[in-house]
């Protein structure tokens, strides 16, 4: 039997706009079900999960259907947290512009928010520097954080001594993932990835084992699903042909009888899958995928160079290929953003619609499907016709006659009889 697992992607995004742009693309690129970011650009919205701190600093990124229990209330600064599939996972960021003070003031505040939670992961960009994580020596910050997560009995995940900061100034291991001694033994192939980031920092991967009760990316148990061509008649028929319906409420003996009928599906049909459908950012296309190709090569050529007379001829070929892959995604953004809009103008009810009612959270509607409706309560408001100035309502200069009360009708000077009852065309032509 193949066990529960979801795997996790942890990043500095390093606040860049390209960097943000890959990791949504990754994300569906490495089926990763978690990403644990700090210093984001912007926040995300619908249809996957997004958590931040207050400040914009740290978030969890959790994919449609991971089912996520409990979350913070987003008044945290610097931190965040939430209970996935039964773990809780911290995302933090530290920036180096914090004092001493602040950063041991942050752990505290971290430390007293993690008290009592478990399974627990703490992970994110810590900025500080001890041997035990391959550092040359250990400060002030390091040994700070060492002592903190002490009193949570967490260990370090980081292995090897491959950087997760590769900067102009040199290179450094400053991300880090705890974890808890219940959950240290679940976490597999923890590595730090060469994929291309366009950050500073390079990605972290790996995957946490469920427990048997959690479950990612199930189906619903009134939606759950089985394939008929693998059906057993007598052993449906065995397990039906044994039960019993006793009498009580209805509740019960509906809930009696359809844990039944399952119990018979599970015993003589094999489960239908449940494909996880991993689109492509919509902005994705093959120059773009060859460009960050291209980013790859320099990077690597750039970092061999170092010490080399054509360093400075490599880091500038490698900034010129980060320039031009954040192009061609601008680029690509701005197309098929004119692509929906000229959708928009053709289908209503389209993919535009579908998009803007996701962004919304909106209950989604049927479209309407009769003519008639369609073209006169929807087409009519919506774009109305407009009138040439030939056959448009007369403008009234003064007050009509009196009617049977003595008031004058019609419309104020110098305003239009159509203008006066609300008339779509003075909405839009006016």
């Amino acid at each position: 039997m193949t066990k529960k697992r979801i795997r996790v992607l942890q990043l500095n995004l390093n606040h860049c706009e390209t960097a943000q742009d890959l990791v949504l693309h990754t994300v569906g690129e490495m089926e990763v079900d978690v990403a644990i970011l700090s210093d984001q650009h912007r926040p995300l919205t619908s249809p996957n999960t997004w958590i931040s701190d207050a400040d914009n600093q740290a978030a969890i990124w959790v994919r449609k259907g991971v089912p996520v229990q409990r979350c913070s209330s987003g008044q945290s600064h610097f931190y965040t947290w939430a209970q996935i599939a039964g773990i809780y996972i911290f995302s933090i960021y530290a920036p180096p512009r914090l004092s001493q003070e602040e950063f041991i003031g942050l752990l505290n505040n971290i430390v007293d928010e993690a008290r009592g939670k478990t399974p627990i992961l703490v992970a994110g960009d810590f900025n500080a520097w001890a041997t035990e994580w391959g550092s040359k020596e250990t400060k002030p910050r390091g040994r700070a954080l060492l002592n903190a997560l002490a009193t949570l009995d967490v260990l370090l995940l980081n292995t090897g001594s491959k950087p997760t900061f590769v900067g102009e100034q040199g290179e450094s291991v400053i991300d880090f993932t705890f974890a808890g001694v219940s959950l240290f033994n679940r976490v597999e192939s923890w590595q730090v990835s060469d994929i291309y980031t366009s950050s500073d920092h390079k990605a972290i991967v790996y995957e946490i084992l469920l427990e048997e009760n959690q479950g990612v990316g199930r189906a619903p148990a009134g939606n759950r699903r089985w394939s008929a061509r693998s059906f057993d008649g007598d052993s449906f028929a065995e397990i039906v042909s044994g039960m019993e319906i006793r009498s009580g409420f209805a509740e019960d003996v509906v809930d009696e009888l359809m844990s039944t009928i399952t119990r018979a599906c599970d015993a003589s049909m094999s489960g239908a899958r449940y494909r996880r459908r991993r689109e492509p950012a919509y902005w994705w296309n093959d120059d773009i995928a060859e460009c960050r190709r291209d980013c790859i090569r320099a990077r690597r050529c750039a970092q061999r160079a170092r010490g080399r007379p054509d360093e400075v001829i490599r880091r500038e070929e490698f900034a010129n290929a980060r320039r031009r892959l954040r192009d061609a995604i601008k680029v690509s953004k701005r197309l098929c953003w004119r692509q929906l809009c000229d959708e928009a103008d053709r289908d209503v009810w389209g993919k535009p619609y579908r998009t803007v009612m996701s962004r919304l959270k909106a209950p989604r509607t049927s479209p309407p499907t009769a003519p008639d409706l369609v073209r006169r309560a929807v087409v009519s408001t919506l774009f109305p016709s407009v009138y040439s100035s030939a056959n448009r309502c007369p403008t009234v200069t003064g007050g009509g006659a009196p009617d049977s009360r003595g008031r004058r009708g019609g419309a104020p000077m110098g305003v239009s009889a159509c203008e006066d009852r609300g008339s779509p065309w003075s909405r839009w032509d006016s």
